[in-house]
């Protein structure tokens, strides 16, 4: 069967599928990440503010945050942002 744009509900029947702008999905993820990467590095020691650390305390991907912030001078820039 062929997907018309509806979608049927199991108790309240069918209703039309919204559009998403994912522009401001992703916006609005990146805003989340930044605001919790923030506030972990904050909350860091010296010593244990490094990649693993803070995908472990935040529940960001590792990839993203390899890719995001390489180096750890990147991630002691962290810091110095105010959320």
């Amino acid at each position: 069967m062929k997907f018309r744009g509806t979608r049927y509900r199991r108790w309240n029947g069918p209703r039309r599928k919204t559009p998403r702008d994912h522009r401001v999905i992703a916006s609005v993820r990146d805003t989340r990440r930044t605001r919790l990467l923030v506030d972990a590095a904050q909350q860091a020691g010296p010593t244990e503010l490094n990649h693993e650390w803070l995908a472990d305390r935040t529940g960001v991907p590792l990839g993203y945050l390899v890719w995001r912030y390489p180096t750890a001078a990147d991630l002691r820039a962290l810091r110095s942002l105010s959320t």
